[in-house]
Formats: structure tokens, C-alpha cells, sequence
């Protein structure tokens, strides 16, 4: 799956903010930085609100071990319906 396939798939299977439910504003977050090698697929990004999303930034630390628990629940997910 391309990187534009993959933000369309999570754009649609995630209308809303993975943290505060939310529904507008939305951006795609990078649990894993581009640094620490392949960075695009179903267990490292998330959608955020605008406002969760500069939250998260500031306290990367904090949010890191909740945000890649998510990741990883909605990866198995994405995973299993593909297979299916």
C-alpha cells in the first residue's frame, strides 16, 4: 500500500481524534519519527485534533507508550479485515 493509500484508509477508518474524540481539525500523527527507519503504516500513525496533536508534541514522552498502544490495536484490526 502506497503512503497516500495508507492516509486515505486511516482517514476513513479514523474520522474522528484518537484522544478526544473529536471530529474536525484533524491531522495524522508519527508515533515512531522518520529517523528510527520505516515510518508509515497502519501501527504508527494515528488521527489527532489539532489541539491533542500540539499536546502530544509537547510532551512526547508522556503520550509515546498510550499512543503506540493504540497504534497497535488499530494495526491488528486493519490487519484482520484485510485478511478477511
Amino acid at each position: 500500500m502506497s503512503e497516500k493509500e495508507i492516509y486515505a484508509t486511516i482517514a476513513e477508518e479514523e474520522p474522528f481524534c484518537m484522544l478526544c474524540g473529536k471530529s474536525w481539525n484533524l491531522n495524522i500523527h508519527h508515533i515512531r519519527y522518520g529517523s528510527c527507519g520505516r515510518h508509515t503504516y497502519f501501527g504508527n500513525i494515528i488521527r489527532l485534533c489539532v489541539g491533542c496533536h500540539q499536546m502530544v508534541h509537547k510532551n512526547k514522552k508522556r503520550w509515546q507508550p498510550f499512543l503506540i498502544k493504540i497504534a497497535n490495536q488499530h494495526e491488528l484490526k486493519m490487519n484482520r479485515e484485510v485478511v478477511e
